[in-house]
């Protein structure tokens, strides 16, 4: 175990070549079974705790209804506007319940969506809280959710859980320069919640007594600001909850404002750890930085490769970066600093090497952007697509960014070519984009894709021939520089009963 939290990686000797490397990543990938769990718990009563739950996703062959988890808005700043917004691709109308949870009151109320559109309603439904998170309930149909805050600082476009659970954590963290951040912890069931919570920082681990068997009520937002937590100006912040009772949804709200970092951020959080994390989106151009964190939340030290994909044949592959993260610290890849790794985009997966039966214990990574145009930046901060939640369906349930080059960006993550057909939902149902009908992505190659002149800003589904990972740029809006980056949500396959 390392004697401090923030360890900033040396490049390792590989004893495989770069092609043996890039070719058992791509092809494990190719494999890897999409295990998954029913997205349906009780708003009322608690179940039995899912596993392996990898991130919100929609089921690809449901006729059932559908909860949503969103973690949380602002919702006592005039100059913040937030909505929740409930996707319909089907040809029937739904209908959805949405309660909202304060910190001290909840509130319902009743939305139809009409077939083939979407409808967006206020994320804070009148609620007197500092934040407010909702639980969206769909019935008739099947529909999906996510939430969009417009702030001064930065629009953003945060996905809903599917799944409550009993640990989530966060990779980056940062509250350098009096920047804030807070953790907002959902409680959408009728019994207390209790949670342990734990944080690492650059000198290191803290487990604050007062956060220890830490009770969340029924039905209640609880907004944790980690600089009350004794965790001011800190450059490297991970959190870490984990219930002794009950299960909960959280998420991150960060407001950043100085040493390298510009803007808003709200963020769902990894409901577990994994053992291999995709990153459409890599960038070493000029005017950028990029970081990967990676936060070892086990009590293991792990190996852990992380390589680079731009298309390119196995034998000219990027050179992959080979690292230690010790357990229970936070590890950061500056990634301009790779010498061998060239100007441009490219895809990213990082992965366990060490795996083995008795510890199997995974891995959290976040990649955080600063784009910088003139004396201003733009920080965009997304979690990666964990290895078994790659899929070759996906959508955007709020639409995407017009008008810019890389609306979306997809990785091809297995070493066959990928075509793409990237459709909008309007009357006339899921219709492919014009020039988008076939799209070919070589194996391990990524796609910067734009939106053409007479898209709308409706829900937008891709479909591949081969497993991918998408991701969404999308302008921050008040004339802000830079991207805020945001997933997309995947289709996966139920799970088979018994298995």
């Amino acid at each position: 175990m390392s004697s401090t939290p923030e360890q900033r990686p040396v490049v390792q000797p590989t004893h495989m070549t770069i092609r043996q490397l890039v070719v058992m990543v791509l092809s494990l990938a190719a494999i890897a079974g999409l295990v998954v769990v029913d997205q349906r718990p009780s708003s009322s009563e608690q179940t039995a705790a899912p596993v392996d739950q990898p991130m919100p996703f929609v089921h690809t062959e449901s006729r059932s209804a559908a909860n949503w988890f969103c973690p949380g808005v602002p919702a006592s700043d005039v100059q913040i506007s937030s909505s929740i917004v409930v996707s319909n691709a089907g040809d029937s109308d739904l209908a959805a319940t949405i309660t909202y949870m304060g910190r001290n009151s909840t509130t319902s109320t009743g939305v139809v969506v009409p077939a083939r559109s979407r409808a967006a309603v206020d994320a804070r439904g009148g609620i007197d809280s500092g934040y407010v998170s909702a639980l969206v309930e769909i019935a008739g149909g099947v529909g999906a959710a996510e939430q969009v805050i417009v702030h001064p600082a930065g629009d953003a476009t945060t996905l809903c859980a599917t799944t409550p659970s009993d640990t989530w954590f966060f990779a980056d963290g940062f509250t350098g320069a009096d920047s804030l951040e807070t953790i907002l912890m959902v409680n959408p069931f009728s019994d207390a919640t209790v949670v342990d919570i734990t944080f690492v920082t650059k000198d290191s681990e803290r487990e604050p007594a007062n956060l220890q068997g830490f009770v969340i009520p029924a039905y209640t937002t609880i907004a944790l600001p980690m600089a009350e937590q004794g965790a001011r100006n800190e450059p490297v912040l991970a959190v870490s909850i984990k219930a002794s009772s009950g299960r909960l949804v959280a998420g991150r709200v960060q407001h950043y404002l100085g040493q390298g970092r510009l803007g808003y951020a709200v963020s769902l959080g990894a409901p577990r750890a994994a053992t291999q994390w995709w990153f459409a989106d890599g960038e070493k151009l000029p005017g950028v930085s990029e970081q990967l964190v990676i936060f070892n939340s086990g009590d293991v030290d792990r190996q852990v490769s992380v390589v680079f994909l731009n298309g390119s044949t196995a034998e000219n592959a990027l050179e992959p970066a080979l690292i230690t993260a010790p357990a229970r610290r936070v590890t950061i890849l500056q990634t301009g600093s790779l010498p061998t790794l060239p100007d441009g985009r490219y895809g990213i997966v990082v992965g366990v090497n060490d795996l083995d039966a008795s510890n199997d214990t995974g891995i959290v990574v976040e990649q955080v952007i600063n784009r910088r145009v003139g004396d201003t930046v733009g920080t965009s901060v997304v979690l990666g697509t964990p290895g078994d939640a790659v899929s070759t369906k996906w959508s955007a349930p709020s639409g995407v960014s017009l008008g810019i080059n890389d609306a979306l960006v997809v990785v091809n993550t297995t070493p066959n070519e990928a075509v793409l057909t990237i459709a909008q939902v309007g009357p006339a149902g899921v219709v492919p984009i014009s020039g988008l009908e076939a799209v070919a992505v070589p194996g391990g190659g990524t796609a910067l894709l734009s939106m053409p002149v007479g898209v709308t800003t409706g829900e937008i589904i891709v479909t591949s021939t081969q497993p991918i990972a998408v991701q969404r740029l999308l302008n921050r809006g008040h004339d802000l520089v830079g991207r805020a980056a945001a997933p997309l949500l995947p289709y996966l396959p139920m799970p088979i009963v018994g298995e």
